[in-house]
């Protein structure tokens, strides 16, 4: 079992039809692991075909506060990420940080305990 220091966060997106990935797959999805002591993506990944692409978008990722610096990611993915599911990428990001958020509320009490005995 992970620690409990860390969630996984999923979130998705419809795939653009005139992309190499539309004629794939209906729905795009980016997967994040986060510290939830620091908010820091730990790890990342999402749905494309290459390994090329992937790795690129981890990049844009790994490493950021998924609050605080949530706008910048926003602002590099659409400067640096330039291909057709870029758009589904900027929503799969939004609908991820709505259920972090979520989350956030529902561990409420368990998150303070867990931050306790990390520290």
């Amino acid at each position: 079992m992970a620690e409990k220091k860390f969630i996984y966060i999923c979130g998705n997106s419809r795939c653009p039809d005139n992309s190499s990935i539309g004629s794939v797959y209906e729905t795009f999805a980016v997967e994040m692991v986060i510290n939830l002591m620091t908010e820091e993506i730990v790890d990342a990944t999402c749905l494309l075909l290459t390994d090329v692409g992937r790795n690129f978008v981890k990049s844009l990722l790994v490493g950021r506060h998924f609050i605080n610096e949530f706008e910048d990611i926003l602002e590099d993915v659409e400067l640096y990420y330039q291909a057709l599911p870029q758009k589904a990428l900027v929503c799969a990001l939004k609908v991820a940080q709505n259920r972090y958020k979520q989350s956030r509320e529902k561990l409420g009490d368990r998150l303070f305990l867990v931050r306790e005995k990390c520290v």
